[in-house]
């Protein structure tokens, strides 16, 4: 049954992974331009960028479960799924870093300042693609292509098009949207702690 996107509003997407029996999520927003179908032009676009770029280097420990979104910005609810039923493992034999280890991706945006900036924390990467916690080339090859993957649908276009779903940074700062331009792998592991919204 179609799913149809509301033309202005922002949608929070997020990717759904499970790893050492811990929930991992990665959580962006989309602003959607014009009228396009939440599930086969968002979700499901979005989860072949991980399929096909990000599962070949991830720890076989990693389990990609699917992603959801939701309306967090117009007056009528929507919400829905995709579930990954099939294709949703890491392929990378061997153990992973601990769930609380992962990959930072700077992402960026035209505005100046912190409120421009923001970063997505990559989970599952295996013990033999990193080395004194720098990973390797072939993992930071691998999220480089995801990122041209997800720039090449959700990138503002330049003439801009009549209905695309928009990748945008959201600020709590100014609480402002703004459109992501670009985004760099950091060769470093990271760790991630949880917080509350706002420390």
């Amino acid at each position: 049954m179609p799913t149809p996107s509301i033309a202005g509003v922002k949608y929070q997407v997020r990717i759904k992974w499970l790893l050492h029996g811990q929930s991992c999520l990665n959580v962006w927003t989309f602003n959607s331009v014009g009228v396009l179908d939440l599930i086969t032009d968002l979700l499901e676009p979005i989860l072949a960028c991980i399929v096909d770029n990000l599962l070949p280097v991830l720890s076989d420990d990693l389990t990609l479960e699917g992603a959801d979104f939701k309306n967090i910005t117009g007056s009528v609810a929507q919400e829905g799924f995709v579930n990954q039923t099939t294709s949703n493992n890491g392929t990378v034999s061997g153990d992973s870093l601990p769930s609380t280890n992962a990959m930072v991706i700077a992402l960026q945006t035209s505005h100046v300042g912190r409120s421009g900036k923001g970063r997505m924390f990559l989970p599952g990467i295996p013990e033999s693609k990193q080395a004194s916690s720098l990973v390797d080339a072939t993992f930071i090859a691998a999220a480089v292509a995801f990122l041209a993957c997800m720039f090449a649908a959700y990138r503002a276009a330049d003439p801009p098009a009549a209905a695309q779903f928009i990748w945008v940074l959201h600020s709590r700062k100014d609480n402002q949207f703004y459109p992501i331009t670009g985004g760099a792998p950091r060769n470093v592991v990271a760790s991630m702690r949880s917080r509350k919204v706002g420390s």
